[in-house]
């Protein structure tokens, strides 16, 4: 299905990247990433390290983690 739509420059970039290391197209690369999305998260444990699942709109950064370590 074609359509216009206005995306975040990080979903492009996401997309971007997924579609040149997978080689596929843009847009087959950001369907997969947007249904990837609707899929339902639970908290796991890799290699004995609990992930949560993201919290939207908090992008955690160096400088967030260094406030936090420093309070």
């Amino acid at each position: 299905m074609r359509t216009t739509i206005d995306l975040d420059e990080r979903a492009v970039a996401a997309g971007r990247a997924k579609a040149a290391a997978e080689r596929t197209s843009l847009g087959r690369a950001i369907s997969e990433l947007v249904l990837q999305g609707l899929l339902p998260t639970t908290n796991e444990i890799h290699h004995d390290f609990p992930t949560f699942p993201p919290v939207e709109d908090h992008i955690i950064t160096d400088e967030l983690v260094a406030a936090y370590r420093d309070a």
